[in-house]
């Protein structure tokens, strides 16, 4: 959580009344008059704690994900609504203390938007005609469905939220990064606590193990592919600094585009997929200048020669040949490493490609590539103020950039913030006018 900040706090203490009021005003005597009510609390409870110790880390801070949800929706089932978030809030508070050691402020939120996710969920299955029971079986599948949803809609929400608030990111962000791999899995596994239910009135605890064991072997398997693709794209950002050691002035260069890449990706609307392809792309936008026909221009100080600057011209088509070398990198984030050096108006390099016909993530590149170049300090001049990068995107509006986008950026806060780690007061007489900026960048973005 981000220090100093009000939002978040006062959001957890609200999430944490809230949940210590669902609590109070629980019936909870109701449940105990049902038969084998003990061995079904004791049989959930220890499968929700047992699944906690299957959890996967995901992509955002600390943020993790368990298969406990399955025992919890199967409790509404077995236990009703009471009970139920009993073996939630009891499996959360174990699991973050114990288990995972969290700071007291993430104790209290995830233990609290467990207990109010179930307790939400409990409420419409019983609503919708769902009669809890551990003994008789009572299927109800609309109503489990519609309990299901709901528990994921603000459990996952909760989360999302918090994250929104800590990160100054959009909660539409926070939710496709935390939620948009894992969602539909876990919408189809929520099944299970269904099957769980039925073959625990069955079976009782083989039945319970007969279910829970394969789904804890599938989530390793999720959690395992979420290792491997964590790997691959560490490995990648290792080879793009390998390269930009070469240059002192452009470490770190690609990181950077990327991150602006992605946010203005997700400023225009795109979808997590293609904000994934357009941040990829950004990242190894320049990856063919590792060939040492570039070396020596990288190094060279002042502007380059005509038939270097042909050849540093290359380096687009030598970055995509290097990248399509990998068979998922192949197709979309190809082109728009190929195509990032496009124009608008047609005179860029190395397609000569016009408008739409250029990839609307080679477009996004173009104008992150350009951003860096102008925010970040070279030999002979200073970094530019946001000010002046907006009047130099907005002066090649239409020629070099798209139009659209240019208006996008100008009109984002985020990626204002953005800018200004970047951004130096410097006055603009030091900065010599570029005849355009794609010559300049040529000569910078080395």
């Amino acid at each position: 959580m981000r220090p100093g900040s009000l939002r978040v706090p006062i959001y957890v203490a609200a999430v944490g009344v809230a949940a210590a009021t669902l609590l109070l005003m629980g019936d909870w005597r109701s449940s105990l008059e049902r038969g084998d009510f003990w061995n079904a609390f004791a049989v959930m409870l220890g499968l929700a704690l047992l699944g906690e110790l299957f959890y996967s880390r995901l992509s955002v801070g600390t943020v993790t994900s368990a298969v406990s949800f399955v025992p919890y929706l199967a409790s509404i089932v077995l236990l009703g609504t009471p009970w139920a978030m009993a073996v939630a809030g009891t499996t959360e508070l174990v699991a973050e203390v114990i288990i995972r050691r969290k700071e007291t402020i993430k104790v209290v939120l995830n233990t609290a938007k467990e207990i109010t996710a179930i307790a939400a969920a409990g409420a419409l299955y019983e609503l919708l005609g769902g009669v809890p029971s551990a003994s008789e079986l009572n299927l109800v599948p609309v109503a489990f469905g519609a309990a299901a949803t709901t528990y994921f809609l603000i459990s996952n929400g909760a989360v999302a939220t918090a994250v929104a608030l800590s990160s100054g990111t959009r909660l539409s962000e926070s939710w496709a990064r935390l939620v948009g791999r894992t969602l539909i899995s876990d919408l189809f596994a929520s099944a299970l606590a269904l099957i769980l239910a039925s073959v625990y009135v069955e079976l009782q605890l083989l039945g319970a193990l007969l279910v829970i064991i394969p789904l804890f072997f599938i989530r390793r398997a999720t959690q395992v592919n979420l290792q491997l693709e964590q790997a691959n794209r560490d490995l990648l950002e290792l080879m793009v600094k390998a390269i930009e050691a070469r240059d002192p002035y452009t470490s770190g260069h690609s990181q950077r585009v990327a991150k602006l890449a992605g946010a203005l990706a997700r400023e225009v609307g795109l979808g997590l997929r293609n904000v994934e392809i357009i941040t990829t792309a950004a990242l190894l936008h320049d990856v063919g200048k590792i060939y040492e026909e570039f070396a020596a221009l990288l190094r060279k100080e002042g502007k380059l020669t005509e038939s270097e600057r042909r050849l540093m011209e290359s380096h687009p088509a030598r970055s995509a040949e290097l990248v399509s070398t990998i068979s998922s990198l192949r197709g979309a984030v190809e082109r728009c490493v190929r195509h990032h050096h496009e124009h608008f108006d047609g005179s860029g390099y190395p397609g000569g490609l016009a408008g739409e016909e250029i990839p609307l993530g080679a477009r996004i590149i173009m104008i992150a590539d350009t951003i860096d170049a102008m925010t970040t300090d070279r030999p002979y001049r200073r970094a530019l103020p946001y000010d002046r990068v907006v009047a130099e995107l907005e002066r090649y509006s239409g020629y070099q950039f798209d139009p659209r986008l240019v208006d996008s950026f100008r009109g984002s806060a985020t990626l204002r913030a953005l800018v200004a780690t970047h951004e130096r007061d410097v006055p603009t007489s030091i900065v010599e006018k570029p005849r355009r900026w794609r010559l300049h960048v040529a000569n910078e973005s080395r």
